[in-house]
């Protein structure tokens, strides 16, 4: 089932302009931020269910195993839109649709049928365009969002580092696996080997993010959880 999300912002009718710039870049960038604050959430969850089970099972927790998270989402919410824009309008759909007619190579520049509204089959800053084009629109805001969150879940990455030292505060609380024997020593495992063992496990479970959101979307074949295509559709021909 198809994740659907109807922005509330899609209520109101755009400003009439004459491409897709000011009040339609907004809108548009904020309509797929909006729609992937569902798959961005399950993906947290998967992440922190991972966290609880592998590194901090059997415990109670200072606070919300999901707040573990939070520095992740965080860093996501600061950027996605920056980076999104950019991804769409100035990276891909920009610029004016109007082309030579071939039957008349030396004449003047027009609008080749369907440009600019409603089905653009020239890559323009027109509506009709990312119409014509939606396939790749839904690949770029995907990979818009993969991306950011796959350079904020990398070691290095200060919402990483964050997210590390969360886990390892709850691993220093007190229960989850700090009781842990080893069997092969007959003692308790020195805290450093401890400490080592969860930090590896935490970059395990962090690179993750990739395929997990893939897989949340449906898979790379056309994305169909995370298409919201007819919805899209209908709001990006809503400005002119």
């Amino acid at each position: 089932m198809q994740i659907a999300i109807l922005p509330t912002f899609l209520l109101f009718l755009p400003a009439i302009v004459a491409a897709c710039e000011g009040e339609c870049i907004i809108g548009i960038t904020n309509a797929f931020i909006s729609n992937y604050t569902i798959p961005v959430n399950i993906l947290l969850e998967q992440l922190t269910n991972e966290v609880v089970t592998k590194v901090l099972s059997n415990r109670r927790y200072t606070s919300p195993p999901i707040s573990l998270m939070g520095p992740l989402l965080s860093a996501f919410h600061e950027t996605a839109y920056a980076y999104l824009e950019n991804a769409i309008f100035p990276s891909y759909f920009h610029g004016k649709c109007q082309r030579r007619d071939p039957e008349n190579p030396d004449g003047p520049f027009v609008n080749p049928p369907g440009c600019p509204n409603p089905d653009c089959p020239v890559v323009c800053g027109t509506p009709g365009s990312m119409v014509h084009f939606y396939p790749k629109l839904r690949y770029i805001a995907f990979n818009a969002t993969r991306h950011q969150l796959v350079d904020f879940a990398s070691p290095g990455n200060e919402a990483y580092q964050a997210v590390e030292r969360g886990v390892m505060s709850e691993i220093e609380s007190g229960g989850g696996r700090r009781n842990t024997v080893s069997r092969a020593a007959g003692t308790r495992m020195p805290k450093q080997w401890r400490h080592e063992k969860a930090k590896s496990q935490i970059r395990e479970i962090m690179g993750q993010v990739s395929s997990r959101l893939e897989k949340i979307c449906g898979g790379m074949h056309g994305l169909p959880k995370c298409s919201w295509e007819k919805e899209m559709k209908e709001f990006i021909l809503s400005y002119p």
